[in-house]
């Protein structure tokens, strides 16, 4: 009964943001962008403590069918599973670790013909994960990256991501919702921004395959556009 209350409420937080998003008037829909986000994500265990993280991303704005193109490359380490022991069998296994550590690179890119803007980057990132009465778990992620983009002088960026999820992992409606916040700190601005909101669900498949697709607002100002509408999806795969 809990986890379907939860699955409900998820579902009309999503559907509220959906609806706070919808731009007021024509001012507002030249600022706003709407967006489509598949990924794919591999992660390859080397050894109980060490993992690969191969991630391919693409964003397509639905107005102009401008694509950005997104390749990431993670190793991933992990303290020992002290919590959330309920989903040792999920094809996630580190969502029950209690803090992970990311170093990776990432290259970007515009599809579109003409100008083809780039960026490398470098991420460090560390995540701790707290549980809560109510099977819930709140997850504190925090990510520096170091930014060369092209034609623009280095700068770096500073994300906090506050994550709230529930482990409904009881009958054969198997799945983990969450909703989150996050914030950036840009040296290109020297301001807090953008403000960036999710809603989504975890749904495992099987033990190596898990879908998820979700839903993202954000506030991008000082940049263009001000405000983004995504709806994403992420096929997962563990080896």
């Amino acid at each position: 009964m809990t986890g379907c209350c939860f699955s409900t409420l998820a579902c009309r937080c999503s559907v509220l943001l959906c609806i706070l998003s919808v731009p007021a008037g024509a001012t507002s829909e030249q600022n706003t962008s709407g967006e489509v986000r598949p990924e794919s994500d591999v992660y390859l265990q080397l050894q109980p403590m060490i993992r690969l993280h191969l991630q391919n991303a693409f964003g397509g704005i639905l107005t102009t069918g401008d694509w950005r193109a997104e390749a990431t490359f993670f190793v991933e380490t992990a303290l020992k599973p002290i919590l959330r022991r309920r989903l040792r069998k999920q094809p996630d296994v580190y969502q029950n670790r209690y803090l992970t550590f990311k170093a990776g690179y990432q290259y970007g890119t515009n599809l579109a013909g003409g100008h083809s803007a780039h960026e490398n980057r470098g991420i460090l990132e560390a995540t701790s994960r707290y549980p809560l009465p109510w099977n819930l778990v709140i997850s504190d992620r925090n990510r520096g990256e170091f930014r060369f983009v092209s034609n623009k002088p280095f700068s770096t960026r500073y994300r906090n991501r506050l994550r709230l999820e529930y482990e409904n992992g009881q009958g054969r409606f198997n799945c983990t919702p969450y909703v989150d916040v996050e914030v950036f700190y840009d040296t290109r601005f020297d301001r807090w921004a953008p403000r960036q909101y999710e809603s989504g669900v975890q749904f495992p498949v099987s033990s190596r395959v898990m879908l998820q697709p979700y839903y993202l607002r954000r506030d991008n100002r000082p940049s263009v556009p001000q405000h983004v509408n995504a709806f994403g999806f992420k096929l997962n795969l563990y080896f």
